[in-house]
């Protein structure tokens, strides 16, 4: 039974994470591929918006197959889609691959709660132990995505993931076996009712809006605008699932869930709107809002998962609703920001590289000197495409004679400052309304008396 908790609570971890093990990944898989930032956003969007669209579906056929046979199964396509991406030479074909990862993580994760009831005998226990599992997998996806790529390549992210969910499955043979002598679709009682509990399901979409900042919004600052490492990035990030276990530490000394979720969603609130108001591009100013946005969130999400799964009907049905509600969150939270974030990136760098032509003019340099820098300066603005430019290349080598190179390294330090400044702002926009999505989950949070169970 241990051996069979474990996996089950690894496969709900390893979906979950799914969600955002990527995130790190994405300006590698931006920049190998040649697309957009738009165009690469959907390596998140597509899996997030299958799973939404199949977590409810995929949990009645749980119930009507039996759970160990649909956990297997569910497991087994999870795992021939992360294949197909790792094999992936385009765009297309690992939206396909994560297409098809969802659709069976959908099945698998849904089923697993339901298992989960039968396995430990309590459905308490059960629910502590999917909601428990899930945020661990979705907290340290990001940080082993970057060691990863950084380490080996962002097509190991998926491969690894082939053998994981294999072995997941292996401890399902005895269930499978006996569902497949006799199995009944379980009935269920009159006053049962399959209907999801609409304010935290609600709240629970409006704070995975604001999760789709937390997770991809900061990784595309750190990467794309601060040029930091995937590796650097993931140490960065960390901070963020440290948070978030703490939080979940102190969460079972908030007795009332309405409370609790409350507290988490003030705190998440504050923590992205400070990301939003940083001032210069260094790495403590980020610090201090992940650990309140990652307290914040444990706190909101276990108090909100816990209202949702509280309702009368089956724990797979519940189960996929809210699945679906945090994943159609997190959809609905990409496709508002990143047109939002993109064209204030747009913007934002244009005016930076305007400034840094005029630090050119100004120096104290001969005009074929400046034309010279000009034109090395702007052939890697074009050659670096969408990104903010790293413009060291344009300034090696560095003259021989002191006195000049003195001026290079200072008109090299000013364009990289207002570049550095250009990309913490052209996020601030996106970071305060991903604060807003956070506090708007306080209107239903306070609006019903059913969350306090």
């Amino acid at each position: 039974m241990r051996l069979r908790t474990v996996a089950l609570a690894g496969a709900v971890g390893l979906v979950l994470a799914d969600s955002s093990i990527v995130v790190l990944a994405l300006p590698e898989i931006f920049r190998e591929f040649d697309t957009t930032i738009a165009g690469v956003s959907w390596v998140l969007i597509v899996f997030n918006l299958v799973l939404a669209l199949l977590a409810v579906p995929g949990a009645r056929l749980a119930r009507r197959f039996g759970p160990g046979r649909s956990a297997a199964v569910g497991l087994a396509v999870f795992a021939g889609g992360s294949l197909v991406c790792g094999l992936s030479t385009g765009l297309g074909p690992l939206l396909t691959g994560r297409g098809v990862q969802a659709a069976g993580g959908a099945v698998a994760v849904t089923a697993a709660l339901e298992l989960l009831g039968t396995t430990l005998g309590s459905d308490k226990k059960a629910v502590a132990t999917w909601v428990g599992a899930g945020a661990v997998g979705a907290a340290i996806g990001p940080g082993l995505g970057g060691l990863l790529t950084e380490l080996v390549s962002w097509q190991s992210i998926f491969l690894i993931q082939v053998p994981i969910a294999i072995i997941a499955g292996v401890p399902l043979r005895d269930v499978i076996i006996e569902e497949t002598r006799e199995w009944k679709i379980p009935e269920i009682p009159k006053k049962v009712t399959d209907r999801p509990h609409l304010p935290a399901n609600i709240a629970l979409g409006l704070v995975s809006a604001a999760i789709a900042a937390t997770l991809f919004l900061i990784v595309l600052l750190l990467i794309e605008g601060w040029l930091l490492t995937p590796i650097a990035a993931a140490a960065v990030v960390t901070v963020l699932p440290v948070a978030a276990l703490f939080g979940s530490r102190i969460s079972g000394s908030i007795q009332s869930v309405r409370l609790r979720a409350a507290s988490g969603a003030i705190l998440l609130g504050g923590g992205l709107a400070a990301l939003g108001l940083v001032p210069k591009a260094e790495i403590i100013w980020v610090i201090p809002p992940q650990i309140l946005a990652g307290i914040g969130l444990a706190l909101v999400l276990s108090a909100l998962t816990e209202a949702a799964l509280s309702g009368k009907s089956a724990a797979a049905v519940h189960g996929g609703w809210t699945i679906a509600a945090r994943h159609a969150g997190v959809v609905v939270g990409l496709l508002i920001l990143t047109p939002i974030f993109t064209n204030q990136l747009d913007a934002q760098k244009t005016d930076a590289l305007d400034s840094g032509t005029a630090i050119v003019l100004a120096a104290p340099l001969d005009p074929t000197e400046k034309i010279d820098l000009a034109s090395r300066l702007s052939e890697e603005v074009n050659a670096q495409g969408d990104r903010v430019p790293d413009v060291s290349p344009a300034f090696e080598p560095p003259p021989a004679d002191p006195a000049k190179r003195d001026i290079y390294a200072s008109v090299r330090s000013g364009i990289e400052d207002q570049l550095d400044r250009a990309a913490t702002h052209a996020f601030s926009a996106s970071f305060l309304l991903s604060a807003l999505f956070a506090l708007l989950a306080l209107i239903p949070i306070g609006l019903t008396r059913r969350l306090d169970l």
